[in-house]
């Protein structure tokens, strides 16, 4: 089992540990050594001018500048001490006032380094490039809670992530990794730039600065113009889903779906603390059928950072005690200050013959009418999707399900069969009589036909979320249903039988009848442009292989636009080999 857990930067309190020998022998003037590090911007650049100093406390008398190279030179140092080496950007007024003047951090930063432990004897000192931010204004920081290089092996888990310029102009994208162990720097680096639509990719498999068998938190900052992020989560070929970066969070987070044990599924939470200052977030579990108690769990999350909630774990320090076995439950959580959430649902326990899990990211809001791409029953490789609607009013409500063949054709309407109280969730399970489990197959007012469909969730008066989970007989996949359709919309990461992978875009008409869809490759060249028209109510399969005119092989980002009226997109990323090779992402919603 993968445990998907974030722990975020923290940007004034970095440390990096060298592990060096250590003496106890005493200072001498003839037993003293020296250290020599360098302070690099984001680019790889060395940054003159700044002061670096043994210790925490700034004296104008110990300041040492680093040169035109970015070096450093610290000399007279006693053996065998561990001390924090600390810089600041010039120019420094006093001890009292460092945080109130232009600085490159917003305090000073220290890293920790061994004196030297032989007479005479000079030690690379902490290369800070890792710490040092670009300069500049941020137009907007996305958040990607989990991301991982080889992580349990060389067919471990790797998690690619696209960054896509979602404004007008160019953006530079700086991208930070940090540990998830102890929140430290491990490498900071930038894009080139990059034009109005188009994304940046990484693979951390290939990044020769990341470590193997790690797992990282990674910080995007985007100079210039506003951007989205998507991540792609592999095992190997075996197991993959996806998930969507933050840029804003909610102080109130809704999860429909939440499992312990239920049909060998579990389902980890992971809840990263977006503001600068500490939280308290706290979860509440509610069974869907009411007969297991409601339990709460606290989590205290710094800046930045992240921590999880595993249901299988009776463990207070990262489980959920309390819970039931072979439970559902509907859980809400609540913080002091915006928090986000990835929820992953696992099937995946030693000796599973055909491991996979998939993704949802947490919901922030809801809505008395919600929208989905895609739902399926017994099609698309005999796939089946439930969809758990989730009540977020104070009221109880009774949604009801409108189903639209793809492509448009006569709807079906199914209703919960009772009220759901707030606070609660009701799955609907196609492959079921509504109510019963009882298998059905003939479309009526209480069994959904089979076929591909779109819908819409209503609760009229009331406000209500929902995720959608799509599984088949060895894979799964899932996404959150839109309660904010949009004009435009921005899909970061679309795929033309590229290594494998093809990815189909489910766009739904809400009010709009046409819209256009702009294809621009990652390795450059000219965008592609494709009108198409939707059906009434219903949603379009878009595959990139019967778009006229868009070269295969290729990946590309992608920006819907239905003008004036709205609709709701996501991707469907399928893999030809086979087994857990099956992702969707919602696409992002122009703010």
């Amino acid at each position: 089992m993968l445990r998907l857990i974030a722990r975020a930067f923290v940007a004034l309190t970095l440390v990096l540990g060298m592990v060096l020998g250590m003496s106890t022998a005493p200072a001498a003037a003839d037993t003293t050594g020296t250290i020599t590090g360098t302070l690099k911007d984001a680019n790889g650049n060395p940054v003159a001018g700044v002061c670096v100093w043994l210790g925490l406390v700034h004296l104008a008398t110990n300041c040492t500048l680093t040169d035109a190279s970015g070096q450093y030179t610290i000399t007279g140092l006693p053996l065998g001490l561990t001390w924090p080496i600390t810089y600041h950007k010039p120019p420094i007024f006093n001890d009292l006032d460092m945080g109130n003047i232009p600085v490159l951090t917003t305090t000073p930063v220290s890293a920790s380094a061994t004196l030297p432990t032989a007479p005479g004897q000079v030690l690379p000192g902490p290369t800070l490039s890792c710490l040092l931010p670009m300069a500049g204004t941020v137009t907007q920081s996305i958040y990607l809670p989990n991301i991982t290089k080889t992580f349990g092996g060389p067919s471990g888990f790797q998690t690619p992530f696209i960054v896509q310029n979602t404004g007008v102009t160019p953006a530079t994208f700086e991208v930070t990794f940090y540990k998830f162990s102890d929140g430290s720097c491990v490498t900071r680096r930038a894009s080139g730039s990059i034009l109005p639509g188009a994304s940046f990719a990484d693979v951390p498999n290939n990044d020769t600065d990341l470590p193997d068998n790690g797992q990282f938190s990674v910080v995007v900052r985007s100079f210039g113009s506003t951007a989205v992020s998507v991540v792609n989560q592999h095992k190997g070929t075996v197991e993959a889903d996806a998930y969507s970066g933050a840029s804003t969070g909610a102080t109130t987070v809704y999860l429909p779906n939440v499992v312990r044990r239920f049909f060998g599924f579990h389902s980890p939470a992971i809840i990263q603390n977006l503001s600068q200052i500490p939280t308290t977030v706290t979860a509440t579990y509610v069974s869907f059928d009411g007969s297991a108690p409601t339990k709460s769990f606290a989590r205290n999350i710094g800046p930045g950072q992240s921590q999880f909630i595993e249901p299988n774990s009776d463990d207070p320090t990262v489980g959920a005690p309390g819970l039931v076995d072979g439970k559902q439950y509907a859980v809400t959580l609540s913080s002091g200050q915006p928090i986000s959430v990835v929820l992953n649902t696992h099937n995946d326990d030693a000796g599973v013959a055909a491991p996979y899990f998939y993704s949802a990211n947490g919901i922030t809001a809801g809505a008395a009418t919600v929208y989905g791409a895609y739902a399926v029953k017994n099609a698309n490789g005999n796939r089946s999707s439930s969809i758990v609607v989730q009540n977020l009013g104070s009221a109880p409500v009774t949604p009801t399900l409108t189903f639209t063949p793809l492509g448009g054709g006569a709807t079906q309407t199914i209703t919960a069969p009772t009220a759901i109280a707030a606070g609660t969730s009701w799955a609907f399970d196609p492959r079921f009589t509504v109510g019963t489990a009882t298998a059905c197959s003939a479309a009526s007012s209480t069994c959904l036909g089979n076929g591909e469909f779109s819908f819409v969730g209503s609760a009229p008066g009331g406000s209500i979320a929902a995720v959608i989970n799509v599984i088949g007989p060895a894979s799964a996949m899932g996404y959150s249903a839109s309660a904010t359709p949009a004009a435009k919309y921005f899909l970061p990461n679309v795929l033309s039988n590229y290594g494998g992978w093809n990815t189909p875009v489910f766009l739904q008409g809400v009010s709009a009848t046409s819209a256009t869809l702009t294809w621009t490759p990652f390795t450059g060249g000219a965008p592609v442009s494709q009108s198409v028209s939707l059906p009434a109510g219903g949603a379009l399969r878009i595959d990139p292989l019967t778009v006229p005119g868009l070269p295969a092989g290729l990946q590309y980002s992608v920006v819907v636009d239905a003008g004036t009226s709205t609709v709701a997109a996501i991707v469907m990323e399928l893999n030809s080999s086979g087994q857990d090779n099956a992702m969707i992402y919602g696409g992002f919603p122009a703010p």
